[in-house]
């Protein structure tokens, strides 16, 4: 219940993360997890001051994983039946072991209210863009420069895929690097560096997590068979 002064280091408005530097010591530090290991299933634990009542502690289980929002892409949302409310948001989720895997931002709701849909940014993703932050005083998202859809099994078919996994390019951007990389419209995005892409909201929170300039291999699924691009 201690109060400081804090200074605002950066701010990323891509995946709703910023970094506060505070002056202080012997401040008590939560064991971070890895939400990579987390399963659909796993208990997790949410604290903060929903409607003001601080320090208040809810339970639920994880319900699904790499949920991509509109408006979110980059982010893969660990998507949790914990209850949060208006209040809890930017406090954290843990798993069954204590460690915190992720920062409950926000909710699904009519109402304003909770009902059972809440989302936490995974705690990897904030440390990344917490690295980027502290070094540079910004973080940046890398672009391919395509517009991606889902398949369906009528698509997936046609395609002569077996099943509807992977993100479909509808469009491609001139001058982007997916262009200069060769991608076209039509093409299916099942790999990105070697890690399968189910559905095309991975596509989109793996290219944005990656840093401008870097180069990424992906398997592209054209003309019924597949080949590999870098971009």
């Amino acid at each position: 219940r201690r109060e400081f002064k804090a200074k605002v280091l950066g701010t990323d408005p891509t995946t709703d993360v910023a970094v506060l530097r505070i002056d202080a010591k012997g401040l008590p530090a939560v064991r971070l997890g890895d939400p990579q290991q987390l399963q659909v299933g796993d208990p997790v634990l949410a604290i903060g001051s929903p409607f003001g009542f601080e320090q208040t502690a809810t339970q639920g289980i994880v319900s699904a994983k790499g949920r991509s929002l509109p408006g979110d892409a980059a982010v893969p949302f660990i998507q949790t039946d914990a209850a949060v409310n208006p209040g809890n948001s930017g406090g954290p989720l843990f798993d069954g072991t204590g460690a915190v895997v992720g920062i409950n931002s926000q909710i699904y709701s009519q109402s304003g209210g909770y009902q059972g849909l809440s989302f936490a940014i995974p705690i990897n993703v904030a440390l990344k863009v917490k690295d980027q932050i502290v070094a540079t005083g910004k973080a940046q998202h890398a672009r391919l420069g395509v517009t991606i859809q889902d398949l369906n099994q009528t698509l997936a078919q046609s395609f002569g895929l077996e099943r509807p996994d992977g993100a479909l390019i509808a469009n491609v951007s001139p001058g982007s690097a997916a262009a200069a990389a060769g991608l076209k419209s039509g093409d299916v995005v099942t790999e990105v560096n070697g890690e399968a892409i189910v559905r095309s909201g991975s596509l989109s929170s793996r290219i944005g997590l990656a840093t401008p300039g870097e180069t990424v291999k992906l398997k592209v699924w054209r003309d019924k068979s597949p080949r590999d691009v870098e971009v």
